[in-house]
This record gives structure tokens, sequence and C-alpha cells, in this order.
């Protein structure tokens, strides 16, 4: 079996309009199984792990049944259904075209017995009787145009000729929509970040369809400059706000304040606000500093990023905070990010500069008593940061998905609400030596409907004609 061969009946496969049928059904199939098992990227792990047992669990993972969407086999899926649709549409269109550009305008005796609606009235004056045609047809929103060829004289009217694109456009807006799709499955992704106030982060984490997490860095950074949120009466949440700063290259790049439902957009990446939440991290720490010489203690509040002046001169500075920390070699680390436990480390520093580091292990002793120093520090209180919760998404293949709804929905009115309806009107010999006006017309769809129109244009007619008799005037109907 030569290429040609093997090509030719891939061809006729995939511009078959069965294929198209049989692979939007799987697609379908497919789809409705994945709003029935719980997926990954949107079902916490917790969820997962309730539902199905460790074995199903794994059987699943590997089918790839648990991120159906995002799946490597449900894109090549969603391709060869595009692939399908492109040779079906390529198939058929010289067809179509050729109706929309090179219309019958004549018709010839072997074309007129093709025709569904038909029917002829006995006439006198063959000028006449074509004027009274168009006029009638005139009635019932036909523009008549006169067709002169093979030295006969005859009318040809049409309605809504473009209504033979309407499945190009809803194959166009498929197109689209799965493109789109297969786009925002391949580079699109989705993930969280939690940015204290104050702080610029840059690394989101995303859900892989394993349960773990993914991490990955954005193109710039984002800066929490504020948050906020307003609640009802009884306390429940009514607003959460942010105030973001984009980080670029160094450079502050684009900002906005926003709230739920009220993205950031910014080069194709849109940013949610998803939740609030306090932070582990304090905006400023104040302590309660003691002169180990004697004296009356005085608080100082220290921003965490800061410094602050003391009484003699010196100042002081946050050097490290550790939210929840553990011992080890003698050195400092921390466990969690939950403030649960905290440690300090101050930076003392006098008029020339020096900076005296001391530690306050608040489980064990909240003071820097015993680290020879001039003063002894105290946590007195702290001003904790609140947190934004974002979520973070690019998916280029929306600006496709979108067009494709919009083309659908355009498409879908031409195709329910409009008919290429097409009519021709002639005068024929009667086979007795004088004349018939024939008329006779056809549908791309609806033919019902057409029918009653028809019978409605000849009734009207056959009444301008006078009421002359009509011959072989019964209406008839081919059945598709």
């Amino acid at each position: 079996m030569g290429v040609k061969t093997i090509w030719t009946k891939v061809y006729q496969t995939l511009a078959s309009v069965r294929t198209g049928i049989f692979l939007i059904i799987v697609v379908g199939v497919i789809s409705a199984v994945g709003t029935i098992i719980l997926q990954r990227p949107t079902s916490e792990p917790g969820d997962m792990q309730r539902a199905y047992a460790p074995e199903t669990l794994a059987i699943l993972d590997r089918l790839g049944l648990t991120d159906i969407f995002h799946a490597w086999w449900f894109l090549l899926l969603l391709c060869l259904f595009c692939v399908c649709l492109i040779f079906v549409s390529v198939d058929r269109w010289p067809n179509a075209w050729k109706v929309y550009a090179k219309p019958v305008r004549f018709a010839t005796p072997a074309f007129r017995v093709s025709l569904p609606q038909t029917v002829q009235f006995q006439v006198s004056d063959e000028v006449e009787a074509l004027s009274l045609a168009g006029r009638v047809l005139g009635r019932f929103g036909f523009n008549a145009q006169p067709v002169a060829e093979n030295n006969s004289k005859s009318l040809f009217a049409e309605r809504q000729r473009f209504s033979v694109f309407a499945v190009y456009l809803v194959h166009l807006s498929l197109l689209c929509i799965f493109a789109g799709y297969i786009v925002d499955g391949i580079v699109g992704y989705r993930g969280t970040i939690m940015v204290p106030e104050g702080q610029a982060l840059g690394e989101i984490t995303l859900r892989d369809n394993r349960g773990g997490n993914v991490k990955k860095v954005l193109p710039f950074l984002i800066r929490c400059d504020g948050a906020g949120e307003e609640t009802y009466a009884d306390g429940s949440p009514k607003k959460w706000w942010s105030k973001l700063t984009l980080i670029e290259s160094g450079k502050e790049t684009a900002s906005k304040t926003i709230v739920v439902n009220d993205p950031f957009v910014y080069k194709g990446i849109r940013i949610y606000q998803s939740s609030m939440g306090q932070s582990s991290t304090p905006k400023t720490l104040t302590f309660l500093a003691t002169p180990t010489a004697g004296g009356a203690p005085e608080a100082v509040e220290v921003p965490l990023s800061g410094k602050a002046a003391l009484a003699d001169g010196e100042s002081l500075s946050v050097l490290r905070w550790v939210p929840d920390y553990y011992v080890q070699d003698n050195e400092v680390y921390k466990k969690s990010d939950d403030a649960e436990n905290p440690a300090v480390q101050l930076g003392l520093t006098n008029a020339k500069g020096e900076t005296k580091k001391l530690w306050i292990l608040y489980a064990q002793m909240n003071s820097t008593k015993g680290q020879d120093a001039p003063y002894e520090f105290a946590i007195k209180d702290a001003a904790w940061a609140k947190f934004t919760g974002l979520e973070v998404s690019h998916q280029p293949g929306q600006f496709g998905v979108w067009t494709g709804v919009i083309l659908m929905a355009f498409g879908l009115l031409i195709a329910f609400y409009t008919q290429h309806m097409r009519i021709w009107a002639t005068i024929i010999e009667d086979g007795k030596g004088g004349k018939l006006l024939w008329l006779g017309g056809t549908t791309n769809k609806n033919r019902d409907r057409f029918q009653t129109k028809f019978e409605l244009i000849s009734t009207a007619l056959q009444a301008e004609l006078g009421g002359a008799g009509k011959e072989n005037a019964e209406n008839t109907l081919t059945k598709a």
C-alpha cells in the first residue's frame, strides 16, 4: 500500500462527519467523567484520600483520570477532533462557496425536475406574467432579478444566502474554543502565593496532578503595600482588599488596589484576591529597654526592617525574626512559619558604628539578660502584619475561548434563525401551443416552513393572474 493510498484513507476518515461526531461524543463522555471523579488541581489532597482507597487512587493517577482536563491524552484527543473538523470543513467548502459565489440563476429543464417545490400557471402574456411574479415575490421579501439565457427570460430571487456559511462559523468557533483550551493545557498555569505586608515575593505554588506542590517563579515580584478587610456587623468578611505593586527588573512597573472579582492583569497574568489573614511576621516590635547600670526602663518600637534610637544615642534594630525556633549546635533555626515560639536577634549599634548582636529566646527567657550589653531588652508587644492570599493565573488561550464563544453565538443564531431560500420563475411551453408560468423553489433547511411560504406565494400569484386556471398546480415536496 503506497503512501498516497494511506493518505487518501486517512483523509477520507478524518473528513467524515461520522468521525467528527464519534470524537465529540468521546470528548463529551470523558468530560462528564471528569465532573464525577475528583480532580487534583481543584480538590484538596485530604478529600482525594478520603474519597478513594490508596490502590484506587494510584490507578486513577496513573491513568491521568484525576487531572483529565490537563492529561496529555485528553489534549491529544482535542487536537485530533480539531484536525477532523478542519478536514470536514475543507472537504465541503468548495460546494458551499459555489452556492454562494456562483448561484444557479437560470432553471434549466433538468434543474427544474430536481426542485422539491414547483407550481405552474396558464398565462397568455409572458411579459406581464413575469412582471406579476416579480411583484408578488417582492411582497414576500424576495428581490427578483431578471435573467436572460438561451433566448428565454426568467426571474431569480433568493434570501439569506449568507446562511450557507453558518456551519463553518460554528466549526470555526469550536476550533477557537478547543485551540484556546489546548494552549492553556500546555502552557497555562494557576497557583497561589501568600504575600505579607511590606514584602515582595515572586514565587507561586502550583498543585500537580499527583497532589504535590510545585514552585514556579514569576517574571516579576509582587509587593503588598497594604491589606485589610471590611466585615459585617456579625463579624463575617464583607470585603478584602490589597494594595499591590509589581517590581520587574528592580523597577516598580505597575500598581493597583484589588478586591474580590477585580483582578490585577499584567502582561496576560491575572492576580486575584482569594484570602486574607494575619501574618506570622510582625510589622513592628516593641521592646522594654532597661539600662543595666540602673535607671528607668523605656519602651522602644522597632520596625522589622528599620531602626529605633535609644536615649543614649545608640540604635536598636531587628536582625532576625524566627517565628518558631529550635536550637541545634548553638545555632537558631526555624521550625515552622507559625508564630508560636518566637526568637528575635537584635542589633545594638553604638556611636562608633559597632553592632552587638543579642538574642531573645521567648520560650526560655523573654530577656537579653547576661549577654553583656548596656541594656536588657524584653519583648513587650508586637503589631502584626496581615498577609494577602493571591491566586495567580496565566491562561493565554482564554482569548481564543472567548472569541470562539462569540462566534458560536453568531453561528447558532444564523443556523437556527436563517435559511437560504431560492425561487425561480420562467415561461415554458405547455405542449399544446400555450404558455405556462413555472415557479419553483428550494431551501437549505426548514423545508416544512418553506413549503408553507411557497404555497402562500403561489396563492397570491394565482390571485394576481386573475384566477386563471392553473395546470399541475399541486405543490410537491421531495423528501431528503
